[in-house]
């Protein structure tokens, strides 16, 4: 059967790709994610059943990847491997155990077709359960703690943040359906909003009591450049980046070198401040007309660029 899906096929790739290089695990997870997203896949249930470790999971992915494909030639020579894998001994014990087994209905058992009346039925148990298994619409699938839900072939996903839009993506630690404006790409995958944020807060330890501490150290230092710097006049230009990166240091410094996520926002909002209250009375003046244009309105402003700019820097 041909894939149609680019996603599908690309995973189906890298799921070879890891599968081949050893790494069973990772493999089984991809196939896991394509088999839930495209249950009819024979493909991935074929290379599902080539990295699991257990004959009768083995033998379980075929036969669904031959319902599917009965063509597939990966299924096949699976299965092929594994009659080839059952030793004499272990044949002979199969007769035995049958020999054992009471008559049911009068009749006898034949030990010379004991075994392969005995793998047939097995088969063919095997073969139903995955016919009727596939039938429903929603099966929970448990491997080495790996939980995987089948969808149905048909199903469509929805962002989780924006129910109106379909999509195809997931978040690779949630697993919560999320579209291309929620996705986050980070060195491990895409995630979602809320699991970035989840992982920040564990960087971002500061309480409300640093951010008190961080204000008052920061805003007389602001206050104290910023009257500086209203009489440097071009010179200023040159004290902006000093002054932000100095009082940024000490915030971050008072604050025990704990983070915040609002902190470095804090800070640049304070040496704004710093910078603007010296200047209200030239402002003042400008705008009631009793002034004239001053140049160290202009310096100023380059000062408060370049001073919140660094203490921000710092502060992150």
């Amino acid at each position: 059967m041909e894939i149609t899906s680019p996603r599908i096929r690309s995973m189906l790739r890298q799921a070879d790709k890891v599968a081949d290089d050893g790494k069973r695990a990772a493999a089984e997870k991809l196939y896991r994610q394509i088999i839930e997203e495209a249950p009819d896949t024979a493909a991935a249930w074929a290379g599902l059943g080539n990295i699991l470790r257990s004959p009768t999971e083995k033998q379980a992915s075929y036969h669904h990847a031959l319902e599917i494909d009965p063509e597939n030639a990966a299924a096949i020579a699976g299965l092929a491997d594994l009659s080839d894998e059952a030793s004499p001994a272990d044949q002979e014990e199969t007769v035995e155990a049958v020999e054992d087994l009471p008559n049911i209905g009068g009749t006898k058992t034949d030990p010379s077709n004991s075994l392969s009346e005995t793998l047939d039925s097995v088969d063919a148990t095997d073969h139903e359960e995955i016919r009727v298994a596939s039938e429903v619409p929603e099966v929970a699938e448990e491997h080495d703690h790996l939980v995987v839900t089948a969808a149905e072939p048909d199903a469509v996903l929805f962002c989780a943040n924006h129910p109106n839009r379909e999509t195809h993506l997931r978040c690779n630690r949630c697993n919560k359906p999320i579209c291309s404006s929620c996705a986050k790409r980070t060195p491990v995958g895409y995630r979602c909003p809320e699991c970035i944020r989840e992982q920040e807060d564990r960087f971002y330890s500061a309480s409300a009591l640093d951010y008190i501490v961080t204000l008052i150290v920061a805003l007389p230092l602001s206050l104290i450049a910023g009257w500086i710097a209203t009489f440097l006049g071009f010179w200023s230009i040159f004290l902006g980046a000093a002054a932000g990166t100095l009082i940024g240091r000490l915030a971050f410094r008072a604050a025990g070198r704990r983070r915040g996520r609002g902190m470095p926002q804090l800070v640049a909002g304070i040496v704004i401040i710093g910078a603007i209250v010296p200047m209200l009375p030239t402002i003042f003046l400008l705008f009631s007309g009793a002034g004239h244009f001053n140049f160290r309105i202009i310096f100023t402003g380059i000062y408060l660029v370049t001073a919140a700019g660094a203490a921000y820097y710092q502060m992150r």
